[in-house]
């Protein structure tokens, strides 16, 4: 909601479900240098079914103590608040432009990434973009998950690594794309609960490793203001335990119209991800399917507000549900998520 196991079982296709940003790709390079960028804060609510996530920015999405290996999560509910940014300096005549802040994109996989990159023009052959990734402020998970009837306690979850985007190429609307993420568990300790589990065994269930994402997306325009743009997306999840590594495929359809004052939003997708190696606690092979819905809205605002001289703001209220159903329940996952706020940009 991420990499092969838990979190990107259902995060890999949420990476898609929130930011606009998505469906219109990398934003033009400003033809005037200077400084621009965006905020964008907002409140929410959020229900969470997970048995492998402790929490993400303070806030609670499991129980400390789990009383079965053998049953679904139960649903955790907060609220939510959020406020992400980005700052930018573009250099006009050479279509560069440098960028540091908050990557939308990977925020709904409660991964608070930051990113820091260049993005840069190059002429007929599209637009550029690489950048470093590295956790603002990391996901919490727990130390052994599969611990039962005692209280269960949490260590950060790191993910750092590379982003590298090429979109409008040779002036069409193909973008594609390629992340690379190394997933640290501050402590990884899945499995030590068991006895009757074998060093070997609980080597199976170790979720540190590296993610290769690779994505292609195309945008088709019709009817003028209407916009569709389907998308697949290959994940391998190479991580060290092989009972948590795997190969993760996902289909997207986004669609989005571009009005005035309304700009709507909404998107689907169905993704599986089969696993490589027996899981040793519940004796067979992992097999997901995930699927999920979202839309959002967009209202430009009439009254002509802004914030230190930003752009008029605009309002937003977005909704997304994910649901990963497993093949071993105590890895099935649900996310419903609502959230409204105001998106200023300069």
């Amino acid at each position: 909601m991420k990499k092969a196991g838990f979190l990107s079982i259902t995060f890999m296709a949420l990476t898609l479900l929130l930011s606009a940003n998505i469906a219109t790709a990398l934003e033009p390079i400003p033809k005037e240098s200077g400084f621009s960028g965006f905020i964008r804060p907002g409140v929410g609510y959020m229900s969470y079914k997970t048995n492998m996530v402790a929490s993400f920015l303070g806030f609670d999405l499991s129980k400390e103590t789990n009383d079965s290996l053998s049953d679904s999560p139960d649903s955790e509910s907060t609220g939510i608040v959020l406020v992400p940014f980005s700052l930018e300096y573009t250099f006009a005549s050479t279509r560069t432009q440098l960028f540091l802040g908050t990557d939308l994109t990977d925020l709904i996989r409660f991964d608070y990434t930051q990113q820091a990159g260049i993005k840069q023009g190059i002429g007929k052959l599209g637009i550029l973009q690489g950048g470093v990734l590295f956790s603002g402020i990391p996901a919490k998970v727990w130390k052994d998950p599969y611990l039962v009837n005692q209280d269960r306690i949490d260590t950060k979850r790191k993910s750092n690594g590379a982003r590298l985007t090429w979109d409008r190429i040779f002036g069409s609307q193909l973008q594609l794309q390629y992340s690379y993420r190394k997933i640290d568990i501050g402590s990884e300790k899945s499995g030590e609960s068991i006895p009757t589990l074998t060093a070997s065994d609980r080597d199976r269930l170790d979720r540190n490793g590296d993610r290769h994402i690779g994505e292609a997306l195309y945008r088709f325009n019709f009817a003028q203001k209407h916009w569709l743009a389907p998308a697949f997306i290959y994940a391998n999840n190479d991580l060290d335990g092989k009972a948590m590594a795997g190969d993760a495929y996902d289909f997207q359809l986004t669609y989005s119209y571009f009005g005035d004052p309304f700009i709507f939003i909404a998107n689907g997708f169905y993704g599986q991800e089969d696993f490589d190696k027996r899981n040793p606690i519940f004796n067979k092979t992992r097999d997901d399917d995930r699927f999920g819905v979202n839309a959002q809205i967009l209202y430009k605002n009439p009254w002509n507000w802004r914030l230190f001289g930003s752009n008029p703001m605009n309002f937003y209220i977005s909704g997304a549900w994910v649901d990963t159903d497993s093949n071993i329940d105590f890895y099935d996952q649900e996310a419903i998520f609502a959230t409204a706020g105001v998106f200023f940009k300069w």
